[in-house]
C-alpha cells in the first residue's frame, strides 16, 4: 500500500494542498497500521501487545476518516462540481462504498480500540488486522479514483481563472 501511495504521490503530488495533505495523512495511518502489524508473538510464546501501537493505530484511523468525511472529500467533489463537469455525477458513487467502507473499519475500532487483547482474542484480533489491511486497501483505491478524477479536472481547468490549491485545507 506504501508503494501505491508513494506511485500516487508522485502523480498528483503538488497540484493541490489538499490533496497533499490527505496522502500525507494516510501515510501516517499506514505507518502506524504497519507498525501495529509489525508485532506478532513470539514462536515459543505469546508477547504481549504494544498498547501504544494499538492506540496509536486507532487514533490515525478516526482522524483520517474523519478528516476524509468531514473535509476532503466535500471539498474535492464541490472543485469538480464547481467546474460543471459531468464527472461529477461519477463522483457521487464514491459515497456510498466509502460510507459501507467506514462502517466496516469502525467496526475494528470499536471492537479493539478500548479491549485487552489477551490470549482468548490474540488469533482473532490478528485476523481482524489483515482484514482491516484489506479495507483499508479497497478505501484507498476508492480514494486514489477520487483523487485522480478531480486531479484530472484541475489539469484541464488550469488554463481557467481559480486555481484548486487556493482551498482552505482541513483544521
Amino acid at each position: 500500500m506504501l508503494n501505491r501511495l508513494e506511485s500516487l504521490t508522485q502523480r498528483v503530488g503538488g497540484s493541490n494542498k489538499l490533496v497533499d495533505q490527505w496522502l500525507q495523512a494516510r501515510k501516517q495511518l499506514l505507518v502506524a497500521y504497519y507498525t501495529l502489524v509489525g508485532i506478532k508473538p513470539n514462536k515459543e510464546k505469546h508477547t504481549p501487545l504494544n498498547e501504544q501501537a494499538l492506540e496509536d493505530f486507532c487514533q490515525n484511523l478516526v482522524d483520517y476518516l474523519s478528516d476524509g468525511h468531514f473535509h476532503i472529500y466535500d471539498k474535492i467533489i464541490k472543485q469538480v462540481e464547481g467546474s460543471a463537469s459531468p464527472k461529477m455525477a461519477m463522483t457521487t458513487k464514491f459515497y456510498p462504498k466509502l460510507q459501507a467502507n467506514t462502517e466496516t473499519i469502525m467496526a475494528f475500532h470499536d471492537r479493539y480500540a478500548e479491549i485487552d487483547i489477551d490470549q482468548d482474542v490474540c488469533l482473532e484480533f490478528h485476523q481482524a488486522l489483515s482484514d482491516i489491511g484489506e479495507a483499508l486497501a479497497s478505501r484507498f483505491a476508492l480514494e486514489d479514483q477520487l483523487v485522480q478524477l478531480a486531479t484530472e479536472t484541475w489539469q484541464q481547468g488550469q488554463s481557467g481563472t481559480s486555481k484548486p490549491d487556493q482551498l482552505e485545507s482541513p483544521a
